[in-house]
């Protein structure tokens, strides 16, 4: 160890003479532009061997509010915001006591009092002894970067605490920093008591262990983990890194529960792990289920051994009396029709237990409304022909009348009072005018039935998730229409079908994965220029095709490889939850199909749905991987 360090010693002496020499020989003009150029963008101090500063430039007293006079034979203490403990400046202080490089986020204090923050790089500079005789610092100001994270926090706190689902979050030291009310509920625990501790074990084991969550916070290997979670242990096929188990729980409620948990890691900007965060979902009548399904089972071989006892009793009596085996044929058969409606109602059985796993769609919602609004559209359509008769009836009646005015003497008080009231209502504008009304009427009543159909056909959802065949044109078509008011004021729809043969697919779900990218396009559009949403559709002996571009910002390269990611999103906050993108690559994938996508800054998106026409799978086999 010692070899090694006198060797990074002697590296850092090169490196400090090479550079030396490298910036001796540029000309006066290009040292001042360097320099010049550090001092705009970068933060620099020098400090002796003691840590008092002996050299600032510019930048560092700009972001500091500090003269330079101020600062030195200061120390950085000057700058102590007071939100690190000791232990982080006795650890830093130890790194580069000895030689080494250290790196870290820094939070200081301005002359104003206000708060600011650095990405810090420290390197000590040794003597021939081989002892830091000064230290260079290089900051970079990353308050606004730290802001953002803040938010992002908070964003996530938000749909935490909204979720019914039972969730909490971990930071880096396994200190709980999220505990949502659905988990309160479904653990017995409140937040007040949980946030802010590390025994959060307490909540679902009576003896202390890691959780699943602690597990991943650590970087343990899916061998470690398995080793606590044994064969429920799984990666999960949504999320990358992250794991799902399930477990039974004692402590929970009366009699115990048992949970379905999945737990993600959470990442900061370099990529290393911050924290995890993990879900509960409460599967304690589906086990009851499983249970009393093996308990079927028992009884089904329990059964079948008494059949087959008593048939080779029958056998037996086979040798004494020929009429005696006939009698023990006929039971066979009936007892083997008994085995037959015994399996069928298993079969059942396990139908039962898959559909209860399964959650309600929104679409059925939806489809719902549909039917709701569909009743009183009825009634109106109705009583407009009705009410179209009756004003017929009116105009008829109001004729008859004026046929008999020219009967009465022009002096008569009734004729001046029906003159005066014709002026008063211009009967005649009312006559041209009532039509018009009604074939406006009846046309409003038609688009909205029109709408109301196709959000039944968007919405249209089969209660068991069967595969069917299903024209595409058609689920675009509804879906272009549900969207049009996130659509209608942004942009124009310009649709270039080719010819589609219908496909095997979950019809409802691939809507909801062309109303993510049809929202998302809508969008993507500049609020002060009209754009334009393209749909293109095309195919292949295997393969059919489904292209929404539009003609908005585009995506950044860099957020290109992200997209799909659960809870990445580049839109405002309050605007999106970064998981439209990430569900319709999931449900694309469930197809067999892919998802592609090429975007041009400033030019706009294309994103191409690609799905086999018909799928190789059973339908069963999609039930239970579902």
């Amino acid at each position: 160890m010692r070899d090694k360090d006198e060797g990074r010693s002697q590296g850092n002496r090169t490196e400090e003479s090479g550079l030396k020499e490298w910036f001796g020989s540029l000309r006066q003009q290009d040292q001042d532009n360097f320099k010049s150029a550090i001092d705009r963008h970068i933060i620099v101090s020098v400090a002796d061997g003691a840590g008092r500063i002996v050299e600032v430039n510019p930048m560092f007293s700009r972001i500091s509010g500090y003269l330079r006079e101020e600062l030195i034979g200061q120390d950085h203490r000057l700058l102590n915001s007071g939100l690190h403990p000791k232990s982080f400046f006795e650890d830093m202080w130890h790194t580069i006591g000895v030689g080494k490089e250290w790196q870290g986020r820094i939070r200081n204090r301005r002359k104003d009092g206000d708060f600011y923050w650095v990405a810090t790089t420290i390197v000590p500079f040794l003597g021939n002894d081989g002892q830091p005789y000064q230290y260079v610092s290089i900051h970079i100001d990353i308050t606004d970067q730290v802001a953002a994270e803040v938010q992002a926090q908070q964003t996530l706190l938000q749909i935490i605490e909204g979720s019914l689902v039972p969730t909490f979050v971990i930071d880096a030291e396994h200190v709980v920093t999220h505990w949502n009310k659905a988990c309160a509920q479904i653990t017995g625990i409140a937040a007040a008591a949980m946030v802010g501790m590390r025994e959060y074990w307490r909540a679902f084991y009576p003896e202390q262990r890691l959780v699943l969550a602690d597990l991943v916070v650590n970087g343990a290997s899916e061998a470690e983990i398995a080793d606590s979670y044994g064969d429920t242990l799984r990666r999960s096929p949504l999320l990358e890194g992250a794991f799902e188990a399930e477990g039974f729980f004692a402590g929970l409620g009366e009699t115990g529960r048992w949970l379905y948990f999945t737990v993600a890691p959470l990442r900061n900007g370099q990529g290393q792990i911050s924290g995890a965060i993990e879900t509960l979902q409460d599967i304690t009548e589906r086990k009851l289920a499983e249970q009393a399904l093996h308990r079927v089972h028992g009884d089904l071989e329990q059964l079948v051994l008494q059949r087959t006892a008593q048939l080779a009793q029958a056998n037996l009596k086979l040798a004494e009396d020929i009429r005696q085996r006939e009698q023990a044929e006929v039971e066979l058969h009936r007892r083997n029709a008994e085995l037959a409606d015994l399996n069928a109602r298993l079969g059942e059985a396990l139908g039962q237990l898959l559909q209860k796993e399964k959650m309600a769609s929104i679409g059925q919602l939806a489809a719902g409304v549909a039917h709701e609004i569909n009743n009183p559209i009825g009634f109106v359509q109705s009583n407009m022909g009705t009410l179209e008769n009756y004003l017929e009836d009116l105009f008829r009646i109001i004729d008859a009348y004026a046929a008999t005015e020219g009967a009465l003497p022009a002096d008569a008080p009734t004729s001046y009072a029906l003159q005066r009231l014709k002026a008063e209502l211009d009967l005649d504008f009312l006559r041209e005018d009532i039509p018009k009304l009604m074939a406006e009427s009846r046309d409003g009543i038609t688009r909205v039935s029109k709408i109301v159909q196709d959000l039944k056909d968007f919405s249209r959802v089969d209660t068991n998730q069967e595969w069917k065949w299903a024209d595409l044109h058609r689920g675009l078509d509804s879906t272009v229409n549900v969207a049009n008011n996130e659509i209608k004021y942004k942009a124009d729809v310009v649709k270039k079908y080719g010819t589609l043969p219908e496909i095997e697919c979950l019809p409802s779900e691939l809507n909801q994965v062309f109303l993510n990218l049809l929202v998302n396009a809508a969008h993507a559009l500049a609020d002060d220029e009209r754009g334009t949403i393209t749909l293109r559709t095309g195919c292949d002996d295997r393969r059919v095709w489904v292209e929404v571009a539009d003609t908005g910002s585009g995506i950044a390269p860099e957020n290109l490889k992200r997209i799909f990611d659960p809870f990445f999103t580049t839109k405002p906050i309050g605007k999106g939850t970064g998981l439209g993108l990430s569900l319709s690559y999931g449900i694309v994938k469930k197809h067999g199909g892919s998802i592609e996508v090429d975007s041009e800054v400033g030019k706009g998106s294309t994103f191409r749905v690609i799905l086999p026409i018909s799928q190789t799978h059973e339908p069963d086999t999609v039930l239970l991987g579902g």
